[in-house]
């Protein structure tokens, strides 16, 4: 989960930059890179992390779709800028 919030957190400071100093905003190359590195590692651990009980899936469902979603961003970054 951490790295997908540190994944989350480049896509953030990219809104902020684009909305208070556009001057400043790196472009998506940059943001896409750095939450696709944080991305695939955590998504990754997140699936290694699954055991069979029911409750430990729902756990592990978190980390998942939170690293998965990151991995969508990009799409939609670029629709939108």
């Amino acid at each position: 989960m951490t790295l997908a919030s540190l994944g989350w957190g480049t896509w953030w400071v990219m809104l902020f930059l684009h909305r208070f100093a556009p001057s400043l905003e790196p472009g998506l190359t940059a943001p896409n890179a750095i939450s696709t590195l944080f991305a695939i590692p955590g998504l990754l651990l997140a699936l290694a992390t699954l055991r069979a009980r029911r409750s430990w899936i729902a756990f592990a469902l978190v980390p998942l779709f939170a690293n998965a979603s990151l991995l969508l961003v990009p799409t939609l970054a670029a629709e939108l800028f």
